[in-house]
């Protein structure tokens, strides 16, 4: 049950990552087009900036860590046994997951304080920002649980989170 919510929250901010990256290009284009009959887009940069790109870097970190798709470097490791590989994955996992805890932590609480004070970006018009600041703690708290998971399930034996498809898994 709690593996099927982890992998479901991490495909759904993925989705979300996916669709925004589709809102902004047509937003890109739009502005672009627009721009050659001479009107073009107030605030697309600001916006762009804020509402678009954070969320596309961080909501899908938890669902590329799910697929195995961060890049590693198996230089030594490819010579060691598949539970020593399975080890050192669940250590890197661990001390990934205590810099995502602080990261979360920390932008937490920068998003509170910029909610506070109702952060804006201030261009060709005042844009409302401080909402985006909550994209960083909800996709980092979220990969978070997932590599303590990961680490978890390593440690016991479990290495169905190395397969390049582990949502294959669920059907069990």
């Amino acid at each position: 049950m709690f593996r099927k919510s982890l992998f479901g929250a991490s495909s759904l901010l993925a989705g979300i990552g996916a669709a925004l990256v589709l809102i902004m290009m047509l937003h890109v284009v739009t502005d672009v087009f627009l721009r050659f009959i001479g009107v073009p887009l107030r605030a697309t940069i600001e916006i762009v900036q804020a509402w678009y790109m954070v969320p596309v870097a961080f909501l899908p970190l938890a669902y590329v860590e799910k697929i195995n798709g961060h890049i590693s470097v198996e230089l030594l490791s490819q010579h060691f046994t598949e539970r020593a590989q399975e080890w050192l994955i669940a250590a890197g996992s661990i001390l990934c997951a205590l810099y995502f805890a602080a990261f979360t932590w920390r932008t937490w609480h920068d998003a509170l304080g910029k909610f506070e004070v109702g952060e804006m970006a201030l261009g060709d018009v005042a844009v409302l920002v401080w909402p985006t600041r909550f994209f960083l703690p909800i996709g980092c708290g979220l990969i978070t649980i997932f590599l303590i998971y990961k680490a978890f399930r390593l440690a016991i034996g479990d290495n169905s989170l190395l397969a390049k498809n582990p949502d294959a898994k669920l059907i069990e």
